[in-house]
């Protein structure tokens, strides 16, 4: 009985993000998909092993979990190897920018620079995007600066303070706090050399969680805020939005952002790249993002070693179409209310 009863709970908490629920008792369950599905497999191999079915019931529990199960592992499907790419590698690259990029969340309370600053000379990213970065952050980084001249600082001691360093000229640079008052976000243009500049946007807005806010809408609506801002950007510069999204990409606000953007996930047929947390190999999932348009595509994906905090960085290299036209999809009338919506009750929470 003890097995039933916990394939029951396992069925109900597959199925409670579809809900629209945004408390993050409902939307926490949504992180966890792949070890939830781990959990089903093992369980109904433990049903059909030692306690076979007998009454309806049971078979009705035992056939929710096998479809739960199917539905989970479809969830997760399109970010494995084995789904194709949604970009390919262009067939001919030697007239195309190519330049790199670090994110990483690098934990406020962690003050292993070192650790950092060894994976920058190692890999010699033209980015630098680091978050949950302090005064004393930024002063431990103070000698990649020399190789580094372009750098935003929003330094903060609330675990929301961010820094961008660049090789390259930024203009028309912004420190924007779309939804909440202590939660920055970076809005940059990145001059690499091409005919027309790298749109970048840099988030990491707070996550549901019984010690962060306590539902998912003030993070919802600052990802559909920068979902909104991507649409009217000039539409032959290459974008880019990354950083701690706090979200995992088969969320509803994911596919929401996809669909208004029309961005690109370079996880899908490459792989989870699982960032957080770096301590549990257990309890691991990726929320640490970048998306890019159409005339952006990455060449290299890599999560790099533990520095320290609770999170693994991410390195990132892409070829940019320069000039090449890229559209925003049509959406659909319903979706562009839900939008609004969500936007709306998003900024009344933050209030």
């Amino acid at each position: 009985m003890v097995l039933y009863a916990f394939a029951i709970f396992l069925v109900i908490i597959a199925l409670l993000p579809l809900t629209q629920g945004t408390h993050w008792i409902i939307r926490g369950w949504d992180f966890i998909r792949v070890q939830t599905s781990v959990l089903q497999i093992i369980v109904l191999g433990l049903l059909l092993w030692l306690e076979y079915p007998e009454a309806s019931w049971q078979y009705v529990v035992l056939i929710s979990l096998a479809i739960t199960l199917v539905f989970q592992l479809y969830v997760v499907f399109p970010y494995t190897s084995f789904f194709p790419r949604q970009s390919k590698k262009p067939k001919i690259t030697a007239n195309l920018n190519k330049i790199s990029l670090l994110s990483s969340n690098v934990l406020q309370t962690n003050r292993e620079y070192q650790k950092l600053i060894e994976q920058v000379r190692l890999h010699k990213p033209d980015l630098l995007l680091v978050m949950e970065t302090d005064k004393q952050w930024e002063e431990g980084l103070s000698e990649i600066e020399q190789d580094y001249p372009n750098v935003v600082r929003v330094p903060l001691d609330n675990f929301y303070g961010m820094h961008l360093y660049s090789k390259y000229e930024l203009s028309e640079t912004q420190v924007n706090y779309l939804v909440e008052k202590d939660v920055p976000s970076i809005f940059t243009k990145v001059h690499h050399g091409g005919s027309t500049p790298l749109e970048l946007i840099c988030v990491h807005p707070a996550p549901p969680s019984p010690t962060e806010n306590e539902t998912s809408e003030e993070r919802d609506a600052e990802l559909l805020i920068v979902g909104k801002a991507v649409r009217i950007l000039e539409d032959n510069h290459p974008i880019i939005v990354c950083g701690d999204l706090n979200d995992v990409v088969w969320s509803r606000v994911s596919k929401l952002f996809a669909k208004v953007t029309g961005l690109i996930d370079p996880r899908i047929g490459r792989g989870l790249f699982p960032t957080f947390h770096a301590d549990y190999w257990y309890l691991r999932f990726p929320i640490d993002h970048l998306f890019h348009s159409t005339n952006v595509t990455v060449d290299k994906m890599m999560r790099l070693p533990h520095i320290g905090s609770d999170h693994y960085p991410m390195f990132f290299s892409f070829w940019l179409e320069n000039g090449k036209p890229i559209s925003p999809p049509e959406v659909e009338k319903e979706i562009e209310e839900e939008v609004e919506e969500r936007i709306e009750e998003g900024l009344e929470r933050a209030e």
